[in-house]
């Protein structure tokens, strides 16, 4: 089939499984649209912003010819078969098994959020010392820019003047109903308060007008997953975030 240029087309495709797809729909909003590469069958996509590449594949018929057009190292969001291709023809460096979750619609778990407040782009310094908290232990969002706070929706509770937890997305693209909830954090010494459940379930709260609200999670992290499938998340399908340096020779 080759390269996809129809917009519309690519949404039917996407539009199969929405919560895999999630990232991939807000990537037909314009701005995004213009940095995106897009391959079928078996829908598989090039992305490039922020410097980074990366890679997502519905599935792995397509990922041979998309991996032909990709700038290295490249980011990685597949499932397993599709893995299985890309690792028959390029160096795979980092492999990380997730869970992609799908909220449910169910709020029967939603808890107070009054101590949380929306952020906006004022927050960003000491939003970033709150991640620079993580950096040692490795626990630090690997994925946030400040440019997101005002693109996209994220809550914090302060303790005096320093953010205790946050969360907020990664993906807001209204207008094709979609969202990915990320850069979820809660400082090391307020950790066991609820404080990352609040900050989650007041992003959530703000999302719930959309179709269709995803997010990612290692498969390892068990006490995450009890925290958002208590907010009414569920999970979707495993796959794997990881990285390829380049072609195998």
């Amino acid at each position: 089939m080759g390269r996809l240029t129809d917009a519309s087309a690519i949404r039917s495709l996407l539009n199969e499984d929405r919560i895999w797809s999630v990232y991939a729909l807000g990537d037909l909003l314009p701005a995004g649209f213009a940095k995106s590469q897009w391959f079928g069958p078996e829908l598989t996509l090039v992305y490039s912003d922020y410097g980074t590449c990366i890679l997502f594949a519905m599935g792995e018929g397509s990922v041979a010819e998309a991996l032909a057009s990709v700038s290295w190292p490249v980011h990685l969001q597949v499932r397993p078969p599709a893995m299985a291709v890309v690792e028959r023809m390029a160096v795979v460096t980092k492999r990380t098994a997730m869970w992609r979750m799908g909220w449910s619609g169910d709020r029967s778990g939603w808890v107070n959020t009054g101590r949380a407040r929306r952020l906006i782009a004022a927050d960003v310094p000491a939003l970033e010392r709150l991640y620079a908290d993580g950096w040692e232990s490795r626990e630090a969002p690997d994925f946030f820019f400040p440019a997101m706070v005002d693109d996209g929706v994220f809550f914090g509770v302060f303790d005096g003047d320093q953010l205790a937890a946050a969360a907020g997305t990664h993906l807001y693209a209204r207008a094709e109903g979609v969202a990915a909830i990320g850069n979820v954090y809660t400082r090391r010494d307020r950790r066991g308060m609820g404080l990352g459940r609040e900050v989650t379930c007041a992003t959530l709260r703000e999302l719930a007008i959309l179709e269709t609200v995803g997010l990612n999670v290692r498969v390892d992290n068990a006490a995450a997953i009890r925290v958002y499938e208590s907010l009414g998340f569920r999970k979707h399908c495993e796959f794997f975030e990881g990285v390829a340096s380049g072609r195998r020779d």
